[in-house]
């Protein structure tokens, strides 16, 4: 499967039409311009008419300067209902989008392309002219978090290049420095940042914050509101007073906004003294645990990759300095939240907490998006997740893509012991799965795991080490080890030769992002076979690859296995064989 990359001639062009459109509607409407400082950056929000205007700006309004002559960033904003100027048709497959937004195929180092699903809203940057394209349907129909974070994906690439970094984040700050609160939805962040502005200590963000790069890291709060559920709006009373609720579903947020009657506790910015991971315990006390960096970084990492469109090696480098940087602890939230703030405030009044420049890191590990595509895995998804842990790479991005199980694997998938990317499909197939992986992976290095092999140790590193060494090479391979399942010795016993096992096995190799560009996908039409079908599409367009003398794989056979009793004509090796000739007859019909 193909899914053609788009020049970047032709990403302008679709910029150009979705900009041509945005002049249209101010047309028919006019213009509403209002100027915003970003952590030292000036964005200008320019609105076609008036009907998106109070939705955006309510969250941001504390952000809001006077204009200036020339911002360092444009956003233009418009929506079909109230313009009447369509949209115009989508430039690429529906197979191209992924869940976080980015566009396959749509590359450019110049233009960043992104559709939302969740707020239906189409998003796009000009890097060289600063400009962006926002559109929705209508203001009418956005969904609530739409109304606490709006624009977030363009305000991420408005700052991202001028090392101002947006992280999924809470900050709380006491006058002088502030401490930054990471970790997925759910752990405690917002009412830990509530729970310390009732006390009296100063709010700088709820859900994305900035953090801005320098001799000392800032942070700077971007939106002035909070999302608690509705049950515990009780626990807040002073800051919850003016709110949103959206009630449509259980697991909705209540919105709350904090401007104007916080604002005197927003401040601009404070120095960074320490990140702390929130973990809820079975006790009255709240207390600080220092803990690794890896530990907060993972923390920081996770959520915020896998929510900003084309964040990759850029922002992970970012995330990995900031936590190199700063003392990380462990905030262990007791029953008792009273002395909760209290203990906030100890830890940015001492001396031993304050940040602490630090020496960089000579190079943060490239980030490597594990695939794991799973099919009725729950014997085996675990194991083979801590056996992606237990390679000790330090920048890891797991992917589980389940698809179609009707076993307990989304029950395992949500207790895993560490944070993952889970999505679910319908059954569709292997190559189905792990194209799915490929679509949302953020890394810029890309492997494959099937749930019921495993790795040995060091894999990752000793590929890693062959890519680093030659930056032509596309990927690097290692051979596979069969293994049987004995009864009797309740022991897997090896079988076979290795160079005689599996020669194209995709998760023998690391790879290259880049090289499925070049390649394309795997063909969606075979359930088997896909595997020696790319690698021969992939020398066929010359990809430089390297075989070494490594067993990359343990592959166990247990009797369940897809390819287990099937014939060469259900695994489709002559479907492949007959398309690896096609293309011969073509290349030669086009070199005759």
């Amino acid at each position: 499967m193909t899914l053609r990359t788009r020049s970047e001639a032709e990403q302008i062009a679709f910029f150009d039409d979705l900009e041509g459109r945005f002049q249209r509607a101010v047309e028919r409407t006019g213009a509403v311009d209002v100027d915003l400082d970003l952590a030292g950056r000036v964005v200008r929000l320019s609105f076609a008419g008036t009907a998106l205007e109070p939705t955006v700006i309510r969250a941001l309004a504390h952000r809001r300067i006077p204009p200036v002559e020339t911002p360092d960033a444009t956003l233009h904003l418009w929506d079909s209902k109230s313009t009447g100027v369509p949209v115009p048709p989508p430039p690429c497959e529906r197979e191209a989008f992924s869940d976080r937004g980015d566009l396959w195929g749509f590359h450019s180092d110049r233009i960043r392309t992104a559709f939302h699903w969740l707020d239906y809203s189409i998003n796009l940057f000009d890097h060289q002219r600063a400009l962006g394209v926002w559109w929705v349907q209508s203001a009418a129909v956005l969904p609530y978090w739409t109304l606490a974070s709006p624009l977030r994906t363009m305000f991420h690439w408005a700052l991202e290049r001028h090392r101002r970094q947006l992280l999924h984040a809470a900050a709380i700050g006491n006058g002088e420095r502030a401490l930054l609160l990471v970790g997925r939805g759910g752990v405690g962040k917002s009412s830990t940042a509530l729970a310390c502005l009732e006390a009296g200590l100063e709010f700088l963000g709820d859900d994305y914050v900035i953090v801005r790069d320098g001799p000392t890291p800032t942070v700077h709060p971007l939106y002035a509101t909070a999302k608690v559920f509705p049950a515990d709006l009780e626990r807040f009373p002073s800051a919850a007073r003016e709110r949103h609720v959206a009630g449509q579903t259980p697991e909705d947020k209540a919105v709350v906004f904090l401007d104007p009657d916080f604002l005197d506790r927003i401040p601009g910015e404070r120095p960074l003294a320490a990140i702390a991971v929130p973990t809820a315990v079975d006790c009255d006390t709240t207390r600080f645990l220092p803990v690794e960096h890896a530990v907060v970084q993972q923390a920081a990492t996770f959520t915020t990759m896998s929510q900003l469109p084309y964040a990759g090696n850029e922002t992970h480098a970012f995330i990995s300095d900031l936590c190199h940087r700063l003392p990380g602890h462990r905030i262990e939230l007791g029953r008792d939240r009273r002395e909760l703030a209290a203990a906030v405030r100890q830890l940015l009044g001492t001396d031993a907490y304050r940040a602490r420049p630090a020496p960089r890191p000579r190079a943060a590990a490239p980030l490597i998006s594990v695939v794991i595509p799973v099919l009725d895995g729950e014997r085996f998804l675990e194991e083979a997740v801590r056996c992606v842990l237990a390679q000790r790479w330090p920048s890891l991005e797991i992917i589980v893509v389940d698809d179609g199980s009707t076993d307990r694997t989304p029950e395992i998938a949500r207790a895993l012991p560490c944070e993952v990317h889970y999505f679910r499909q319908e059954n569709l197939g292997p190559a189905a799965a792990r194209n799915r992986g490929i679509r949302d992976a953020a890394g810029d290095y890309v492997a494959f795991l099937d749930v019921d092999d495993l790795w040995p140790d060091n894999t990752l590193s000793t590929f890693m080490e062959e890519l680093r060494a030659d930056p032509a090479l596309d990927l690097v391979q290692g051979y596979a080890q069969v293994t049987e399942w004995n009864d009797a010795t309740g022991e897997w016993d090896y079988r076979g030769n290795p160079r005689e096992s599996f020669p194209y096995s995709i998760a023998t190799a690391l790879y290259r992002k880049r090289v499925f560009d070049r390649v394309g996908l795997f063909d969606t039409a075979l359930r088997f076979g896909e595997d020696t079908d790319w690698y021969q599409r992939a020398r066929d367009a010359g990809v430089a690859m390297k075989k070494i003398d490594v067993v990359s794989l343990v592959v166990r056979r247990h009797g369940g296995n897809m390819t287990e009793g099937k014939s060469l004509l259900e695994l489709n090796m002559l479907k492949v064989f007959k398309k690896a000739l096609d293309r011969k007859r073509v290349t030669g019909e086009a070199g005759a």
